[in-house]
């Protein structure tokens, strides 16, 4: 159908010489303002400023505060902050997103240069011999000759009536959009599985360092235990059960250094490098990084345009609508241009004689009346694709909105979780003093003793786990929000590997 305002051309006199050229002009310009299709709905569904719970988010989350563009600086680990400098200028997976990009600005063009006609100059030679019984008859030599011409030539060029290429062209620049879009998205999530992983890192590195502690008071207490043997205070039993307990602990460090090995291998090939250049980096021991004590997420309707994977859904109903159009642009007439001029000789010293040109040049018109009800379907095809493309957008928003909500109580619980567990390490940390002086004294026997040692290292390891959570919780609700680019930086890697190529 015909969008409102594509006009209805008056048939009336002739034009004259001298007013055919601005009449020409005008009715070119308007007929390229008509354009067919429907137009991608402006109105969006905004989600409410309610949206997201304020129950489940507590103290540590401010919906007045926006989330931070480069949000990992505020963990305060300089080595965190090289790891992300790194995985933007090497990773793969965001190099490929970059040259996505790159070919979806080039289909751009490509979908533009239809507005335009293609001219192309060419030569030729022949070698004919013409054999016509009627013309050897009218005295016309049969004879073999040599046939040259050159000259310039207008391939089939379509004017742009009812606006199908425009159409065609909105469409690209939609795509081209959604692949930036997902350009970023990639950079978001490149950004939060390097955090990820980096503090989940940490978190073994203290766990190991906490199981090496526990392991050194074992080691104490089974020489404490063995003397006490030799002196006839104690039996054989407890220095059996004191050096299983070594052994124990001792076999838990192999599966806490495997678990840090593919850590260092995860964060390398996010980085774009190898296990062995990243070792030595990440060697040494460092605590879990902590987060600020409140974490800024601005309002609901905010993530529509700051999610990259709602901006680009986005996008992509933009392109799908803008693709009805250039469907029903089929509908209409088609009005092509297309001519050549050209000097043709039997020598090449005729060539230079513009007697001998040639040309033609003209429009033509055609009209599909039927085609079996291909139109039809690629039309209903295409708004089905649109209404598809909307059913998407609006789910992503509403997943947008769950996954912050689930994001923010997952965090602020991580937040109490943590200071519960550092009230029982307090607590276990304690009872273990006290378990050794009595033991230490005779008071309590070894399995006493053991018991309070077991108490301690599982608080410790919660305590450490807890801890971990608080920071995975916040890089897992940026993730959520989308946090982690912005139209100014775009992260310097991929942004220079973009304007390099352009």
């Amino acid at each position: 159908m015909l969008r409102p305002g594509c006009p209805i051309v008056p048939v009336g006199p002739a034009p004259t010489r001298a007013n055919r050229g601005p009449g020409l002009a005008a009715l070119g310009l308007l007929l390229s303002s008509c354009m067919v299709g429907p137009d991608a709905p402006s109105a969006t569904p905004v989600p409410e400023s309610t949206a997201i719970d304020a129950a489940v988010m507590g103290a540590s989350i401010s919906t007045s505060q926006q989330p931070l563009p480069r949000w990992w600086t505020a963990l305060q680990d300089p080595l965190l902050d090289e790891l992300v400098a790194r995985a933007d200028h090497a990773n793969q997976t965001l190099a490929a997103a970059v040259a996505n990009v790159r070919a979806a600005y080039a289909a751009v063009g490509a979908s533009e240069a239809q507005l335009w006609p293609t001219i192309g100059a060419g030569a030729q030679y022949n070698r004919v011999l013409t054999n016509i019984a009627q013309l050897a008859s009218q005295n016309v030599v049969l004879e073999p000759y040599d046939s040259f011409a050159y000259g310039v030539g207008l391939s089939s060029w379509e004017i742009d009536l009812w606006g199908g290429v425009r159409r065609q062209i909105e469409a690209a620049k939609a795509s081209a959009e959604s692949r930036v879009d997902q350009l970023r998205d990639a950079m978001v999530s490149v950004r939060t599985q390097v955090a990820a992983n980096y503090v989940q890192l940490r978190m073994l590195q203290a766990q190991r360092a906490a199981l090496v502690s526990n392991r050194d008071a074992l080691a104490t207490t089974l020489s404490l235990t063995r003397a006490r043997f030799s002196a006839g205070t104690t039996n054989a039993l407890e220095v059996s059960r004191a050096q299983a307990e070594l052994d124990s602990g001792d076999a838990q460090l192999p599966q806490l250094d495997a678990g840090i090995a593919s850590m260092v291998s995860t964060i390398a090939v996010l980085c774009g490098g190898s296990p062995s250049e990243f070792a030595p980096l990440l060697a040494e021991h460092k605590p879990v990084p902590t987060v600020p004590d409140v974490a800024g997420i601005g309002l609901p309707e905010e993530l529509l345009t700051r999610r990259p994977d709602v901006r680009a859904a986005r996008q992509r109903l933009i392109a799908a609508t803008a693709a009805i159009g250039a469907a029903e642009a089929y509908r209409f007439p088609k009005l092509t241009l297309s001519g050549n001029f050209y000097i043709a000789a039997t020598g090449t010293d005729g060539l230079s004689d513009l007697s001998n040109k040639a040309y033609s040049f003209g429009p033509s018109l055609s009209l599909p009346l039927f085609t079996g009800g291909k139109i039809d379907a690629a039309v209903n095809q295409k708004r089905a694709e649109a209404e598809a493309a909307l059913a998407q957008y609006r789910g992503a928003i509403l997943t947008a909105v769950g996954d912050v909500s689930a994001s923010a109580s997952d965090f602020s619980l991580a937040r109490e979780t943590s200071r519960r567990s550092g009230a029982a390490l307090a607590s276990a940390e304690s009872a273990l003093s006290l378990a050794q002086q009595q033991y230490d004294a005779g008071l309590v026997d070894y399995g006493t003793l053991l018991d309070v040692q077991r108490g301690k290292l599982s608080a410790q390891s919660a305590a450490v786990e807890a801890s971990a959570a608080v920071t995975q919780g916040y890089v897992a609700l940026q993730r959520a929000l989308g946090a982690g680019w912005d139209a100014e930086e775009q992260a310097s890697g991929p942004r220079r590997r973009l304007t390099a190529t352009k």
